[in-house]
C-alpha cells in the first residue's frame, strides 16, 4: 500500500509541473515582444543639407547673400563706444536712404535751425508724421531740431566744445567715429516758443513727444537710469529713428538699443523668431537674425515676390531680418 502511496505521489508530482510548463507556455505566447524606441537626443542633429552645403530651408524661404558691408548699414546699427561707425560700408542688400537736408523736406509742423541740418531721408519722412500729430494735438508750432547728422570733423569740433564746457570727463560728446549722429538716424530737438529756444525735457504737453515716438519708429535713445548701459548722460532731447516695431518693443520693455541688439542675438532663423503685434495697425511682424562672418553670409528671407520685409545691420556682427506677416 505504501509502495502504490508513493508511486501516486510521484505521478502527480508530474502531472503539476507539466501543467504548470504547458500553462506558462500558453501565456507567455500573448505577451507582445518588448521594443526599445530609441532614446538618443535629436534635437542637435544637424538639418539636411544640399550639395552647396547649406542647409534646407523651408519652401517659403530662400537664401540671398550679404556682406559685411550689410552688417554695418541700417536704422538698426548700434553706435557707441565699443561699435564705432564705418563711414566706408557701402551695403549691397540693406536698403539705404541718403542723407538730405531737412529743410528742404520737412513739413510746415515744426522749425529745423538751418538748411544745413541732414537726416535720413526715411528718417525725415517719420519726424513729419510723428510731429504732425504732435502739432494737432497741441495746436501750434514749438518744435526745432537743432542736430542731426555729423561728419567725423563736426564730431570732433562738437567734442572738443564739449570737454570745454564740462570738462574731459565728460560724456555728453562722443570721440569722432563713435557719435550716433554720424548715422543719420538721430536727431537732437528742443522747444521753440515766441523765438526763444529751450531745453526739451518732455513735460507737459510735450510729454506726447515722449509717449507717442514709439509708433513713429523714434526711441528716446539715452534714458534716464540706463547710464551704465548706454555709457551716455540722460538725454531728453535726442531721438533715434529704429523703425517700427523695433521702437514699440523697446518701449514697452524699456530696452535701450544696447540691451535690444543683444536680445536679437537670442533669435537666431533655425530657432523661434521674435513676434510683434503693431498696437495701432494691428500688423504682425516675425523678426529673427543671422551672423555675418568676415566676409559674408547666406540670409533666409521670404520667397513670396509679394512678401513685405527688410534687413538692417546691427553693427556688431548679424544683420536682422524683420518680416511684415
Amino acid at each position: 500500500m505504501r509502495k502504490n502511496s508513493g508511486f501516486i505521489y510521484v505521478i502527480i508530482t508530474c502531472l503539476v509541473f507539466l501543467n504548470v510548463f504547458v500553462y506558462s507556455k500558453i501565456i507567455t505566447r500573448e505577451i507582445p515582444e518588448i521594443v526599445y524606441e530609441n532614446t538618443e537626443n535629436t534635437q542637435n542633429l544637424p538639418e539636411n543639407e544640399d550639395e552647396n552645403g547649406k542647409n534646407e530651408l523651408d519652401e517659403n524661404y530662400k537664401y540671398i547673400t550679404v556682406t559685411e558691408n550689410d552688417a554695418k548699414s541700417g536704422p538698426l546699427i548700434l553706435v557707441n563706444t565699443l561699435y564705432p561707425y564705418d563711414f566706408d560700408a557701402f551695403p549691397t542688400v540693406v536698403h539705404t536712404e541718403e542723407n538730405a537736408s531737412v529743410y528742404y523736406n520737412k513739413t510746415d509742423s515744426y522749425f529745423v535751425k538751418d538748411i544745413n541740418v541732414s537726416l535720413n531721408k526715411t528718417t525725415i519722412s517719420a519726424f513729419n508724421d510723428f510731429i504732425d500729430d504732435f502739432y494737432s494735438s497741441v495746436g501750434k508750432k514749438c518744435v526745432i531740431i537743432t542736430q542731426g547728422f555729423r561728419t567725423y570733423e563736426e564730431q570732433k569740433e562738437m567734442l572738443e566744445l564739449k570737454i570745454r564746457q564740462y570738462g574731459e570727463n565728460q560724456t555728453v560728446a562722443q570721440k569722432p567715429g563713435f557719435s550716433e549722429h554720424h548715422t543719420g538716424y538721430a536727431m537732437d530737438i528742443s522747444t521753440y516758443e515766441n523765438n526763444i529756444m529751450g531745453t526739451f525735457t518732455g513735460e507737459n504737453e510735450y510729454a506726447f513727444i515722449f509717449d507717442n515716438a514709439y509708433k513713429y519708429g523714434f526711441i528716446l535713445r539715452y534714458p534716464q537710469g540706463k547710464e551704465d548701459v548706454t555709457g551716455i548722460s540722460y538725454e531728453s532731447w535726442h531721438f533715434r529713428y529704429v523703425g517700427v516695431p523695433h521702437a514699440q518693443y523697446m518701449y514697452e520693455n524699456g530696452l535701450t538699443l544696447e540691451e535690444y541688439i543683444k536680445l536679437l542675438s537670442l533669435y537666431p532663423f533655425e530657432s523661434g523668431h521674435l513676434k510683434i503685434t503693431d498696437k495701432n495697425t494691428l500688423e504682425e511682424y516675425e523678426i529673427y537674425s543671422v551672423k555675418v562672418d568676415a566676409n559674408s553670409a547666406s540670409v533666409p528671407v521670404p520667397k513670396d515676390e509679394n512678401a513685405v520685409y527688410s534687413i538692417s545691420g546691427d553693427n556688431t556682427g548679424s544683420v536682422i531680418v524683420t518680416i511684415k506677416k
